[in-house]
């Protein structure tokens, strides 16, 4: 698995987002940047729904960042913006460096043969009239330019291989409903690596895989990571394996970014009230005993009360923290304007009025790293 916390060098200008340093930018080269992306949606007659709002982040080659959120949040949307599936209401997309412009056709080709998209769901991302042959065979000659039959046998056999599927002349001339929801996922990730991208953006790609199986689907994706030195985004509900898997976490609710930082320092030391609340409802396998007797996660300043329900992206108040309504640190300022990131450390960032309040544990070890390195 990746270093969770790696720390990342200053590198080059597109290390940084804003004033906090990507801690996944030591991994390797700068590969993709959205900048100021946001996605709206027209619901009705004078209606807007905000999906995604001002998101910045960057992928480096060879690095994992965890976009991590509840359903609704806005993070498969900013996937199928960065795979060029939804077009950008705002913001800027760059790859190697350069302005991406989707519209033409002959760029989205050249965009997409670098940029591949891993959904969510194994069941329906294949075709299930056609074999796995024709699902690996098809992308081999679109994007590699591989006209011959035999060429192209020859490379749907290395990419099975790739993705572990073994014996390869076992699996060519099945049909998905004869595979596993393992397997399928699987050829969904022969199918990515056979553009040969150089980013991968994996949609929640284990959240519909039996339990018993995610940590290996986790441990292939982190075995072609490292083989091809892939940028890696990686979208999960789950903040738990997003630790252990994922160099930086961006931490998105409502549609916006609220917390950034280094995967391990983050989960261990959140500093947003909705970030706290993550990983307090996040399983602990240090108190599954507590748990199982009737004990549960630990209390949340931020759980709510009566059960209310998380606005989804869009649904709240443009003006203020979209956390606000749920918030119980929330006061005026909060409902009335939208806060913006503050850096609390080189890789970490928060947007939140009550930091103060919400992790002063947090600002206190900031401020003293300042004074040691002053």
């Amino acid at each position: 698995m990746t270093g969770a916390g790696a720390a990342g060098g200053e590198g080059s200008a597109g290390a940084r987002t804003g004033e906090v340093r990507s801690a996944a930018a030591a991994r390797g080269p700068l590969a993709l940047e959205a900048i100021g992306v946001g996605k709206d949606f027209r619901t009705g007659p004078g209606q807007v729904l905000h999906a995604v709002r001002d998101v910045s982040f960057s992928l480096y080659r060879g690095g994992v960042v965890a976009l991590v959120g509840e359903s609704g949040s806005g993070k498969s949307t900013a996937a199928r913006l960065l795979a060029g599936q939804e077009r950008l209401t705002t913001g800027l997309i760059r790859l190697n460096g350069e302005p991406v412009d989707l519209s033409a056709r002959r760029a989205f080709r050249r965009y997409k043969s670098q940029v591949q998209l891993v959904f969510q769901d194994p069941f329906a991302s294949l075709n299930p009239v056609h074999t796995v042959r024709y699902h690996l065979e098809r992308p081999v000659r679109l994007q590699q330019g591989t006209r011959s039959r035999q060429p192209a046998g020859q490379e749907i056999v290395t990419l099975l291989e790739q993705v572990r599927l073994t014996p390869a002349d076992q699996f060519i001339g099945k049909y998905p409903h004869e595979l596993s929801g393992g397997q399928r996922q699987r050829v969904s990730f022969a199918r990515a690596l056979a553009a040969r991208p150089s980013v991968l953006l994996a949609d929640e790609p284990v959240s519909m895989l039996d339990v018993s199986i995610r940590l290996e689907m986790l441990s292939l994706l982190d075995d072609l990571r490292r083989r091809f030195q892939l940028a890696m985004l990686y979208i999960t509900h789950d903040i738990a394996s997003a630790r252990y898997f994922a160099d930086e976490v961006l931490v998105m609710y409502a549609g916006r970014i609220v917390e950034r930082g280094p995967a391990e320092e983050l989960t261990q030391r959140p500093a947003h009230p909705y970030t706290q609340l993550l990983v307090a409802s996040a399983p602990d396998p240090d108190n599954l005993g507590g748990m199982l007797r009737g004990a549960g996660p630990p209390s949340h300043p931020g759980a709510g009360s009566g059960g209310q329900r998380l606005p989804q992206a869009g649904s709240a108040a443009s003006a203020g923290c979209p956390f606000s309504p749920r918030c119980p640190l929330a006061e005026d300022r909060c409902r009335r304007e939208n806060p913006a990131p503050q850096r609390v450390s080189a890789a970490r960032s928060a947007a939140c009025w009550r930091l103060d309040v919400a992790a002063p544990d947090v600002l206190a070890g900031q401020r003293g790293g300042e004074a040691t390195a002053s």
